[in-house]
């Protein structure tokens, strides 16, 4: 982690640059510019209200404050986690395979282009949190735990990032890996309890014991510690935040070493 950070400090210019740019040409020439940030993921959230809390009628459980029981907010709370993790885990791909014909001109490290764009991401989620948040506030379900946010949102952040560099370096080398990772994203989103309320699965773990490796998933656990932390103004078990702190270093130093291990060559493939 110290290595990983005094790097990235070293060339902390170059990375805020690419962040900028991955922010302006993202919505550029669009009217609503930055706001589709927030429209994209409020039209999801709609969508997946209509059909689970209306149609397939999933209940939520009810939030810390003992009244506010909602299928959006809590959808929401779990949507903000998967939406971050999924902009920086498959944006690296795109970000690096993107800075190719620059980085055949001129030496820059090829990280660069891959933790802008995750800062570029960081600032579109946090539209997203103060939306949730706010509506948080309105409803009187907001507790102190709300301060254990900021560390789960570094955990979260140090988790998709390792993932992305991974990726976007296994993407430069075979482009089939794009291809396969919308696939394994897709039973990945459906493996977190996202869209319905882990009890769901918890309660057939007597039935199937086998099942109780569905909590090892990581994405899981930070939708869960969220949720502990936001909706039910609780603090997570601190087996959980120490799980998520060991597999946001481990998975970050994974990458890290990974990335730059291939780097050198890397202008060559892409």
């Amino acid at each position: 982690m110290p290595r990983v950070t005094s790097e990235v400090w070293r060339y902390r210019g170059l990375v805020a640059d690419f962040a900028r740019r991955e922010l302006k040409g993202k919505y550029k020439g669009s009217v609503l510019g930055s706001l589709w940030a927030l429209v994209n993921p409020l039209a999801t959230l709609a969508i997946y209200s209509l059909v689970f809390g209306f149609f397939l009628r999933f209940t939520p459980p009810v939030a810390g404050n003992g009244t506010l029981q909602s299928f959006p907010i809590y959808l929401f709370t779990g949507l903000v986690v998967w939406n971050f993790f999924l902009a920086v885990a498959t944006g690296s791909m795109q970000a690096l395979i993107g800075a190719g014909p620059l980085l055949r001109k001129i030496y820059f490290p090829p990280f660069a282009p891959v933790i802008g764009n995750a800062l570029a991401t960081t600032q579109q989620t946090a539209i997203e949190l103060g939306l949730l948040l706010l509506v948080f506030v309105l409803a009187w379900n907001v507790g102190w735990t709300v301060l254990l946010l900021p560390v789960l949102l570094v955990l979260l952040g140090a988790f998709s990032l390792g993932v992305g560099l991974l990726l976007a370096m296994l993407n430069a080398r075979l482009r089939d890996i794009n291809y396969i990772v919308q696939v394994v994203f897709n039973l990945l989103f459906y493996a977190a309890p996202i869209i319905y309320p882990i009890a769901l699965v918890a309660d057939r773990y007597d039935e199937h014991p086998w099942l109780r490796i569905y909590e090892l998933n990581p994405i899981a656990s930070f939708v869960e510690a969220f949720r502990d932390v936001l909706y039910d103004l609780t603090l997570p078990p601190l087996w959980q935040l120490g799980y998520l702190t060991l597999i946001s270093v481990g998975m970050l130093a994974v990458g890290w070493r990974f990335f730059q291990s291939r780097a050198a060559d890397v202008s060559e493939e892409l």
